[in-house]
């Protein structure tokens, strides 16, 4: 029976974060298709000539999503129950990412809280080389199974063999980002409150943790 050590070496690398992704929802609603159409229309054409107004370049607002949904209400006349037709619903989602800058980050969220129709975001926090990380964390992983090996087959008075086995999947990488911010403002006091604080944030490191099983010979 062949004589192996099998190990799991658990690495871990932070970064603090150097991208913000703003995702953006801009709904129009009538009853009339084309009105509703133009309704949203206005609310995004607005909305990107202002942060265009505000500094930001407007080959950076992407489209990530479009959607058309016909919304039905219930009515209860007493004796009968039925869904009807109510109104269309447009939902134009947007995305503008750039660098971490806190000033650029309240600038924007005063912007989109300042546009027609109270658009709906949600605030991400990222890293532009996320692969760097992943590779520091395997790395790491790869020399805490090394360590625990060695420090083992000492205090057991064995002799590490050949490496027979490095198993490892992209599944057993995890990525922890901080909690998103997610704003849907109603009123202007509350919009000039909460963006003027995203000035003040202290954004947690982005986290990747990789785990790495190894097998070794025992001579």
């Amino acid at each position: 029976m062949d004589r192996t050590l099998r190990l799991t070496g658990k690495g871990e690398a932070g970064k603090a974060p150097d991208k913000i992704v703003f995702a953006i929802v801009a709904k129009g609603e009538d009853p009339d298709y084309q009105k509703a159409m133009m309704i949203c229309d206005g609310l995004v054409g607005n909305l990107k000539q202002r942060l265009v107004d505000g500094g930001f370049k407007e080959e950076d607002i992407k489209t990530v999503d479009f959607r058309v949904r016909a919304v039905n209400k219930y009515i209860d006349s007493g004796r009968t129950t039925r869904y009807v037709f109510d109104k269309y619903e447009i939902s134009h989602s947007l995305e503008i990412a750039f660098e971490f800058d806190r000033k650029r980050l309240a600038k924007c969220a005063d912007i989109l809280a300042n546009s027609l129709g109270d658009p709906t975001f949600t605030i991400t926090f990222g890293v532009e080389k996320d692969n760097d990380l992943k590779e520091e964390a395997l790395r790491q992983a790869v020399e805490d199974a090394k360590a625990k090996a060695e420090l083992l087959a000492k205090s057991a008075d064995v002799e590490l063999g050949e490496i027979v086995l490095i198993d490892h999947s992209f599944q057993q990488i995890n990525i922890y980002r901080p909690r998103s911010f997610e704003a849907s403002y109603e009123g202007d006091g509350l919009a000039k409150a909460s963006s003027a604080s995203l000035e003040n944030i202290n954004v947690k490191d982005i986290k990747v943790q990789a785990n790495v099983t190894m097998v070794w010979e025992i001579k």
